[in-house]
Formats: structure tokens, C-alpha cells, sequence
């Protein structure tokens, strides 16, 4: 179901926007002016049913519950140029990881891609295990062959943290 379909009988829910608002540090979106250079640089544009600085707007508005049933949240890249690119310091990106964690909090469904990168994380410490590239020679190269050091891989210590971070 797309945001538009959900937000036709929708109302504003002023105790959620307070939930929403109330997990963001150092960010107001009512700081937002719109001037869009968060959407301009938005590396996700095209997978968005609603531009970045929308999001803004609909959390200024009270249309939470919308977002956080909505894959728009899921679809961040989390590359953080509405964060660097933002003159006002109210970039989408809090509000969106913000949702992501009510979403969660929720039950919610959440992307299985976001679940196999946590899987990952726990058993590696990364969401990618370390990969040998290839030159344009087409000679391969790995950590050893560039002299990097042995990665340590994560102890039960670093799983308990992360387990607790996640809530779980």
C-alpha cells in the first residue's frame, strides 16, 4: 500500500509526534525552511515514494503513524548527505532512523535485507565480510597482500552490547 492510499482518511496524531520528536537530539524538523538540499542530494531519490524534506513536513503535521507503516523509512541509504548538505540542521535523517526504531518498537515489518546485515554484524562485526578485489591488472589483492592488519572478529562481549543497543 503506497503513503498516498494511506494518508487519504488520515489524521494528524499529536502523541506520536511527541514520541518522534522526543528521540531526536540537536534536531527540530520545524527547522526546516524547505529549501530541498537535503532532497537535491538524496542518493535514494528515485526508490522514494516521498522526497526527504517531505518527511520533514509530515512529521511537522502529525502524520506519523504514515510513515512508520510505510517502506519510505526502509528505503534511506543512510549516506548522510541531507545531514552534511542541510543549512538548517534539520535533516530527515534523525527523523527517519527515528521512525525506523518506533517501527521496530512496533513490530513492524522490517526489510529482511535489515535483518541479514544484523545477522552479519553479530557474526563478523560488519555488514560485508572482507572481499579480494581485483586490480586493473587483474591481480587480486586481499588484507594480507596489502599488508593490513588481521581483522578481529566480534567476542561475546561486543555481542551483548550490540544486543542490548538493538533492545534485545
Amino acid at each position: 500500500m503506497s503513503l498516498i492510499d494511506l494518508m487519504t482518511m488520515a489524521k494528524p496524531n499529536k502523541e506520536l509526534q511527541m514520541k518522534i520528536l522526543s528521540l531526536l537530539w540537536n534536531v527540530d524538523p520545524a527547522d526546516c525552511f524547505q529549501c530541498m538540499r537535503c532532497t537535491s542530494g538524496c542518493t535514494s531519490l528515485k526508490l522514494l515514494e516521498l522526497k526527504p524534506h517531505e518527511v520533514n513536513l509530515l512529521v511537522n503535521a502529525g502524520f506519523v503513524e504514515e510513515l512508520v507503516s510505510s517502506d519510505i523509512i526502509w528505503a534511506c541509504a543512510s549516506c548522510l548527505k541531507c545531514r552534511e548538505r542541510c543549512p538548517q540542521k534539520a535533516s530527515p535523517y534523525n527523523i527517519i532512523i527515528a521512525l525506523r526504531n518506533l517501527a521496530v518498537e512496533r513490530d513492524a515489518k522490517i526489510p529482511e535485507v535489515y535483518m541479514k546485515a544484523v545477522a552479519q554484524i553479530l557474526e563478523i562485526g560488519f555488514t560485508q565480510k572482507p572481499q579480494t578485489v581485483t586490480s586493473r591488472e587483474m591481480q587480486p589483492f586481499n588484507r594480507e597482500k596489502l599488508g593490513l592488519p588481521q581483522i578481529r572478529y566480534p567476542d561475546d562481549k561486543f555481542r551483548a552490547i550490540f544486543m542490548k543497543i538493538l533492545g534485545g
